[in-house]
């Protein structure tokens, strides 16, 4: 598959941004691979950005 620049090719494409989609992509990137993401929302989807660790945090930061 061609990338965006219009340069070479990608070994992966990984479609979404969630935890299992940044592994996924992190894991092929150390192997060596050339991955691109495809996210039709924010980077990282809800857990990272307004779910899971913000939500964490706030807890916390009300403990203390």
């Amino acid at each position: 598959m061609e990338n965006a620049g219009g340069e070479g090719q990608d070994d992966l494409v990984v479609i979404g941004s969630g935890g299992a989609a940044f592994s996924a992509a992190i894991r092929a990137s150390q192997q060596g691979a050339r991955v691109a993401m495809i996210e039709r929302g924010t980077i990282g989807g809800t857990c990272v950005n307004i779910g899971c660790v913000p939500s964490k945090t706030l807890l916390r930061a009300g403990e203390l």
